[in-house]
């Protein structure tokens, strides 16, 4: 039984959250972690506010009162073991929105977004589940859509490389016969290292820039990882470092071979698949300036991660006429994992482009145009020759219409369609294989219908469609579709573009586009009934 001036042990656990000894807060975390669980009866223990014995607040380790969610948002930039249950316990909690709120100040997304772009960070695949929680909350997805942070990244070390040079020039001798050669490759990493100082204070990126360069950055990373396998990769990480730090130090006067970026860093392959950020930008695509942000070429800071952004920037650059190139623009970074093979990441993306769709001002960016030579074979060529013109934006070699259509073909449907009517497809929706199918899940099935069906809410998008075979697909789909609401958005798509166009839908089109996109996207009712869609 507790002293009369000691609080219970659950709320003694609490306390240690501060401790200044790391064993003790992880052992206090590891005993707490499992009371985040939404079945918990303990549950509000890490969530309510409590008083000692003596009804005063009850007081940490640290002197400070305790505050539990703010002890777990610090612990998730302790050791990588109690980071884990840290990251664990505010997944759990988040799904309460007023907690979320508390979770989400601007500083704390700033850690996560930082956390998850480093390649190094092994649970940024937790980080990235927490940020998606968290940004269901248009307050915090606007702190995510607005934030810029240095490029400097979360483990901000100074390489063996750098070390080394910098000590050898410390302790050379002029009359040693590698003088010069030491003095110059410690003033080459001086140099570097001075530039890289500076790129961190002056240099600001969008935060959703640096998700982008994650999110493609783990692409590769299919299968999870659970959490045993986590800490063996860290106890893993540990040993080769050591192990690279005595080989360099045996040759430190041999080459160096590790490949390095531009700030010295050995280059490290991203062990985590990052699949969940494809929820948080579905989050963000939900508030009109996260749309903007997708349709919006990045300025040259923020695509310094991807190096072929970068050089086909510099090119676009040289040639005014050029136009900004396809990676420079964010949707063009996520559009290709419609088909991923994870269900997380290429549905968080479709429900993204989804979002996307509903700023019709970016149809004509987003879709390119039909072959110059495609008819209508209508005898209003005349009036519909207008819903082609050059977009007012500058032009790109963006087409989300092929990763719209391809989750919805059947290879082995598809070879028995008439050569001719291929042909009119998309040329990456062409001579797939038999084994190539469907997508298996209903809801994104639906939403790739509805994903067409916004393209069709002006003439250029009906046009495009008809014109490039999304009816093949869609006629196709509709044979084998099994769900009677898929079925039925896919019959009003196929009637929308199967029916004539009059010159009364051209002049609302075109009147539409005067008034804005962003009038349109608030009164759905304004259009066709076909046409209106629900917002994610």
């Amino acid at each position: 039984m507790p002293g009369l001036d000691q609080p219970p042990a659950q709320l003694e656990l609490l306390t240690f959250l501060s401790d200044s000894n790391a064993q003790v807060r992880q052992v206090a975390l590891s005993n707490l972690v499992g009371f985040s669980a939404k079945t918990s009866s303990m549950r509000s223990l890490l969530i309510d506010k409590h008083k000692g014995p003596d009804g005063r607040p009850l007081v940490g380790r640290d002197g400070q009162e305790v505050d539990t969610i703010r002890d777990l948002k610090k612990l998730c930039q302790d050791q990588p073991i109690a980071a884990h249950d840290a990251f664990c316990a505010l997944i759990n909690l988040s799904d309460s929105l007023l907690v979320a709120r508390d979770i989400g100040d601007k500083d704390f997304v700033g850690f996560l977004v930082r956390y998850i772009a480093d390649p190094v960070s092994l649970l940024a695949d937790l980080a990235a589940m927490l940020l998606s929680n968290l940004t269901k909350l248009e307050s915090i997805a606007a702190i995510l859509i607005d934030l810029k942070l240095t490029s400097q990244p979360f483990y901000n070390f100074m390489s063996t490389q750098d070390a080394e040079a910098t000590i050898d020039a410390m302790d050379v001798e002029p009359t040693d016969p590698e003088y010069e050669a030491k003095k110059a490759r410690a003033e080459e990493h001086a140099r570097r290292l001075t530039e890289k100082a500076k790129r961190a204070v002056e240099e600001e990126v969008p935060a959703l820039s640096k998700l982008l360069d994650a999110f493609e950055e783990g692409a590769e990373n299919v299968a999870g990882r659970t959490a045993q396998a986590t800490i063996e990769e860290m106890r893993s990480r540990a040993r080769d470092v050591q192990q690279q730090d005595g080989s360099s130090a045996s040759g430190s006067g041999q080459q160096d071979e590790v490949r390095r970026g531009p700030d010295g860093r050995p280059l490290v392959k991203r062990k985590t698949n990052c699949n969940f950020l494809a929820s948080v930008f579905a989050n963000v695509t939900t508030v009109p300036k996260g749309r903007d942000f997708f349709v919006t070429p990045l300025s040259a800071a923020s695509a310094a991660a991807s190096a072929s952004a970068q050089a086909q920037m510099q090119v676009a650059t040289r040639d005014q006429s050029s136009a900004p190139p396809a990676n420079e623009y964010p949707v063009a970074r996520i559009m290709a994992f419609t088909e991923h093979p994870d269900l997380i990441r290429r549905g968080g993306v479709i429900s993204a482009l989804k979002n996307i769709l509903f700023l019709k001002s970016a149809h004509k960016l987003l879709i390119a145009p039909p072959p110059a030579s495609a008819s209508t074979g209508n005898e209003k060529d005349d009036l519909l020759a207008g819903a082609l013109p050059a977009t007012s934006r500058p032009p790109s070699s963006i087409d989300v219409l092929p990763f719209l259509l391809l989750p919805l073909i059947d290879g082995a449907e598809l070879a028995q369609v008439d050569f001719e009517d291929q042909e009119s497809l998309p040329a990456e929706c062409q001579m797939l294989p038999e084994t190539k199918r469907r997508e298996s899940d209903q809801a994104l099935r639906m939403m790739l219908v509805e994903c067409l069906l916004l393209l069709c809410t002006n003439l250029y998008g009906r046009q495009c469609l008809r014109a490039r075979g999304a009816y093949v697909v869609v006629r196709e789909a509709h044979l084998k579709e099994n769900d009677e609401k898929i079925a039925e958005a896919v019959l009003r798509l196929v009637n929308i573009l199967k029916r004539d166009e009059s010159e009364s839908s051209i002049n609302d089109d075109e009147a539409e586009e005067d008034i804005g996109a962003e009038k349109v996207e608030e009164d759905p009712e304004s259009g066709d009934e076909d046409l209106v869609i629900e917002e994610l």
